[in-house]
């Protein structure tokens, strides 16, 4: 029997990914497809599929109403903005009162977070914020299909969370992570992967943990893949102690959130292997330079 899957946040950035994928599987009678969606804001692009079902929903309305819309969805995948996930745990609620859901997949894509990092006064925070209707699911007991991620390819290339923003050619890393391995994700890899999650039987994704990195390349190969693009030498700026405490003291800028990544990235510390984690190695999608060339005059 074909189960059913919902899918929160379609005109996102990975929402909008992962959308186009499971239109096309639920097109070919993979699943049945519900999106949901804000009243101001419609999935773009779903005229003429079949199999899909449109759902307008409110996670900050009343808990009936949410209740409601969630009705009859099997897979859950959450893919809202930033400033919906302090509303997330409505969300949860509802989905843990519906007998039909197997398992939900929180719109956390980030990299492994321990108990220290939770305890960090700059970064528990953070964490908590983004991850509060994770940590509701798991108090209400119900399936998680946690996914997690290097930076995405957008953020890595283009914005410079990390420091490294090809457009400007430049490289903001110290000795220990020029020899070390950074993680990036492309939204096309995350999607291509939700997807495949989402075709899969529910029963077989319920509590499990995935890892989603498409590329990693050190320090050095990043500074190398700059100077080929550019066409010059990319500028190797030093990520000193100083700069590190700058930015976990940038709240405004969610610093904290970009040095548990450059932390990471210098201590080798990446957990996306560890056993029980299951990490992605079919994907066969565009090398790192084509990937990048997308940015490359956006910096």
């Amino acid at each position: 029997m074909v189960h059913v899957v919902g899918l929160l946040g379609a005109n996102g950035l990975v929402g909008g990914a992962t959308a186009k994928l499971l239109l096309q599987s639920a097109a070919a009678g993979k699943i049945e497809l519900v999106l949901l969606y804000r009243s101001s804001n419609p999935p773009k692009g779903v005229e003429g599929h079949s199999h899909v079902e449109l759902r307008e929903i409110d996670i900050e309305g009343p808990m009936t109403d949410i209740e409601k819309a969630v009705r009859g969805i099997n897979v859950f995948i959450s893919a809202v903005g930033f400033g919906a996930l302090p509303h997330e745990p409505n969300l949860v609620e509802a989905l843990s009162k519906s007998p039909d859901l197997v398992t939900y997949v929180p719109s956390v894509y980030a990299t492994t977070r321990s108990k220290a990092n939770e305890a960090d006064p700059a970064l528990g925070p953070f964490l908590k914020f983004v991850h509060a209707g994770w940590d509701r699911a798991i108090e209400k007991d119900i399936g998680i299909t946690a996914v997690y991620t290097g930076v995405f390819d957008v953020y890595f290339f283009s914005y410079g969370f990390v420091g490294c923003v090809l457009g400007q050619n430049v490289v903001w890393a110290n000795e220990k992570q020029m020899r070390n391995r950074v993680a990036i994700t492309t939204i096309d890899h995350l999607a291509w992967y939700l997807n495949e999650l989402a075709t899969s039987d529910p029963q077989t994704i319920k509590n499990t943990e995935h890892s989603v990195v498409t590329f990693w390349p050190t320090g050095q190969e990043v500074a190398d893949l700059y100077t080929h693009i550019n066409g010059k030498p990319a500028e190797i700026k030093d990520f000193t102690e100083k700069d590190r405490e700058d930015f976990r003291a940038d709240v405004a800028k969610f610093g904290a959130a970009k040095v548990w990544y450059w932390d990471h990235w210098a201590a080798n510390s990446w957990e996306y292997e560890v056993q029980g984690r299951h990490y992605d190695r079919s994907y066969s999608g565009p090398g790192i330079e084509e990937v990048a060339r997308r940015f490359a005059k956006s910096g």
